[in-house]
């Protein structure tokens, strides 16, 4: 039975990964004669998750002091977000940026897969790196123009107000959605797989496929992750720390003359984090208590259905939580990330990076980012399933 459960949530996942490909699936269901049934593939991956997990844990599950005052809080929050929200919409979106990422994450992190099917998860993950590399190198042989026509049958500058996706540029550069549907998740995609990637040692060299469209994102949240992670990795090492000093004396010259080569193209303007502190001090004018939030429902996508401004968005996960669920709530949420994270460097180096990074960008908004990073909390076995069932 363990082993049959463990196929649907193999499954199930899968569910979820196709579910981040937002620009793929609208092309699979408009050729079907409704796009629409997009939107539902990610709550339907969630629920068939939900169920088997409520199925399995029947039997047995375990349940920490740590899960006991997190439920309780966050339960409360939700009896005011009932009041906060006025349709179900929005109730719904509410509760996928503040409560979806802990529920998947209690979820898997008591999943067990076996090796070998894990390897079959990260090949699907490579696979779609591969194939959104494929359709960047087009962005750029067709044109924006001619590229999001041929995806989606319209050329619509920045956000498209009905399908959701997005292309810009960045100084010189596009930034294509690729076939995921928005050039931030298409970064956050390809860091998260790399992430993935790095944690199994058959992926050591596959994971460097992933550099291409996270680069190409040309998103700075997304590149402030990998350069923290690999930094913590690199220098926590004793071996590597005489290297510091070499390159300090070398590399230094060289990264200030790259730094000012790119200033001269805009990479490293600070206009957008200057627009943010604006928008944070004068747009966001929500109610809100500084120890418990209260907020919650009134601020990002659930506002979105009341308003049409910058509290849609906030920019900043943590600045989004403290509204949502105040200083006990961001509390809370490091606390419950910690018990349940895997005990070594790496995943703590994970959770840094993303922590710094989810002071720029709201992290909850992205299906991407709910859909991949809950992964790293599965634990691996090495036994392969075949060993298993010959026992």
């Amino acid at each position: 039975m363990k082993i049959k459960l463990n196929k649907f949530f193999f499954w199930s996942i899968v569910l979820q990964i196709i579910a981040t490909q937002g620009i793929l699936t609208f092309i699979i269901f408009k050729f079907f004669g409704n796009w629409e049934i997009k939107k539902l593939i990610h709550p339907l991956s969630f629920f068939i998750v939900c169920t088997l997990f409520v199925i399995k844990a029947i039997k047995k599950t375990t349940i920490t002091i740590v899960d006991v005052f997190f439920v309780l809080y966050f339960f409360i929050l939700f009896i005011i977000l009932l009041f906060n929200v006025g349709s179900f919409q929005s109730l719904y979106i509410a509760f996928r940026e503040v409560y979806l990422l802990f529920v998947l994450i209690f979820i898997f992190e008591k999943l067990e897969f076996y090796k070998n099917e894990w390897s079959k998860i990260l090949n699907f993950l490579f696979f779609l790196l591969l194939l959104n590399t494929i359709f960047i190198v087009l962005t750029y042989v067709l044109g924006p123009i001619d590229y999001m026509k041929l995806m989606t049958g319209r050329f619509l500058w920045g956000v498209d107000p009905e399908y959701g996706f997005k292309i810009s540029n960045f100084s010189m550069f596009w930034r294509t959605p690729a076939l995921i549907g928005n050039p931030a998740s298409l970064g956050f995609f390809s860091v998260l797989t790399y992430l993935l990637m790095d944690q199994d040692e058959n992926f050591k060299k596959r994971k460097y496929f992933s550099l291409i469209p996270l680069i190409f994102s040309f998103v700075r949240s997304v590149y402030l992750i990998l350069i923290v992670y690999e930094f913590l990795k690199f220098f926590t090492k004793k071996k590597n720390l005489k290297k510091l000093i070499f390159i300090f004396k070398v590399g230094i010259p060289i990264v200030i003359l790259v730094i000012i080569l790119l200033a001269k193209k805009s990479i490293f303007s600070t206009a957008s984090l200057y627009a943010r502190f604006h928008l944070w001090s004068t747009e966001l004018v929500v109610d809100y208590n500084v120890f418990y939030g209260g907020a919650i429902g009134q601020i990002g996508g659930a506002a979105r259905t009341v308003q049409d401004s910058f509290i849609q968005t906030v920019d900043s996960y943590w600045f989004y939580l403290l509204l949502s669920t105040g200083v006990i709530g961001i509390f809370m949420v490091i606390i419950f990330i910690l018990d349940k994270s895997k005990k070594n460097n790496k995943f703590l180096f994970i959770l840094i990076a993303i922590f710094l990074s989810g002071l720029f960008v709201n992290l909850t908004q992205s299906i991407v980012f709910l859909a991949i990073f809950p992964l790293l909390f599965v634990k691996i076995k090495k036994t392969e399933i075949k060993d298993k069932l010959d026992k």
